[in-house]
C-alpha cells in the first residue's frame, strides 16, 4: 500500500498533464501512486498516460466517460485510491520536489487534523504568492467561513476524513472543493502549512464568467449551510460581504455597482 495518492483529474490538456506527472514522478517520497482520471478526453491523454503507466507502475489511469464536473471526477479518483491519505493535483498545476514529504510529515504531526494544505506560487500569467497567511497553524470552521482560502492542489487529506464529510458535491461547478473542506473543518481543524507546495498556473480566460457563477454558488452554499447547520449570521457576514464586492466589481452598470457596494459596506448583509 502506498503512502499517499494523488489524483489527477484531466480533460483534453495532453501538454499540461504531462508536466504535472513530471512533477509528481520527482517526488523526493518515493512511495505514491497516482490516478489520473481522465474526464473523457478526445486528444492524446489516454495514451499518454497508459504508456507512462506501463513505464512506472505508480500511475494508473482510470478511464470515464465525460461528467464535465470535477467534483465527481475527482470523487473517483478518491474512491479507487489505495492509501490511507489522498493529495489533488489539477492537471497545469506542479507540485514542488518535497510537497507529498511535507504533506505527510505535516498529518503525522497533527493526528486529528483531517486535511493539511500550503500555499501556491503564480506563475504563466501572474506572479505572486497565495494565501496570504503570515504563519502556519490550524484553520477552523470560523475562519473558513470567511472565504476559501485554500488551494485545491495543496490538499492533502485523509481517505476516510474524505468520506465522512461526503466528498465533492457533484452538481455544482465552482464551489465543490470549499463546501467539502468547510464540512471537514466542522469536525476539525485543519493544518495550515506557511509554505509554498505548488506552482499554480495562471491562465487567460473568461474570469468574469467563472467569478460571476462563483458568486452565485457561494450565495447558495451560505443560505443551505446557514439553515441546516444553524449558523449565527455574524458568523457568515463577511463571506457575504465578499460575495457582495465581487458581484459590484462585475456589474456593468453604474448605479448596480453603486447599490452593490453600499450593501457590502453594511454591518450585516443578508
Amino acid at each position: 500500500m502506498p503512502r499517499i495518492s494523488v489524483v489527477v483529474p484531466t480533460h483534453n490538456r495532453e501538454a499540461f498533464l504531462a508536466e504535472a506527472l513530471r512533477s509528481v514522478a520527482g517526488q523526493t517520497l518515493r512511495d505514491w501512486e497516482c490516478l489520473v482520471c481522465d474526464d473523457g478526453s478526445t486528444d492524446g491523454t489516454r495514451e499518454r498516460v497508459a504508456s507512462l503507466a506501463r513505464c512506472d507502475g505508480r500511475f494508473r489511469l482510470l478511464t470515464l466517460p465525460r461528467l464535465g464536473k470535477n467534483g465527481a471526477v475527482r470523487n473517483h479518483g478518491v474512491r479507487a485510491a489505495t492509501s490511507p491519505v489522498v493529495a489533488f493535483l489539477d492537471d497545469d498545476d506542479l507540485l514542488l520536489p518535497d510537497t507529498l514529504g511535507r504533506q505527510l510529515r505535516a498529518l503525522e504531526a497533527a493526528p486529528d487534523a483531517p486535511f493539511v494544505f500550503g500555499k501556491v506560487e503564480r506563475f504563466g500569467g501572474g506572479e505572486g504568492t497565495w494565501p496570504r497567511r503570515s504563519s502556519g497553524g490550524r484553520l477552523g470552521l470560523a475562519e473558513l467561513l470567511r472565504g476559501n482560502v485554500i488551494p485545491l492542489s495543496t490538499v492533502a487529506a485523509r481517505r476516510d476524513a474524505l468520506f465522512a464529510a461526503g466528498l465533492f458535491q457533484e452538481s455544482t461547478e465552482a464551489t465543490p472543493d470549499y463546501e467539502l473542506w468547510l464540512r471537514m473543518v466542522r469536525a476539525a481543524p485543519a493544518v495550515a502549512l506557511d509554505a509554498v507546495l505548488v506552482r499554480y498556473r495562471v491562465h487567460a480566460g473568461n474570469i468574469s464568467a467563472r467569478r460571476s457563477l462563483e458568486a452565485e454558488e457561494l450565495t447558495c452554499l451560505y443560505d443551505r449551510l446557514e439553515a441546516e447547520w444553524g449558523l449565527p449570521p455574524r458568523l457568515l457576514a463577511q463571506g457575504r460581504r465578499g460575495i457582495l464586492r465581487t458581484r459590484a466589481r462585475l456589474a456593468r452598470r453604474p448605479g448596480e455597482k453603486l447599490r452593490l457596494w453600499l450593501r457590502a459596506l453594511s454591518p450585516g448583509p443578508g
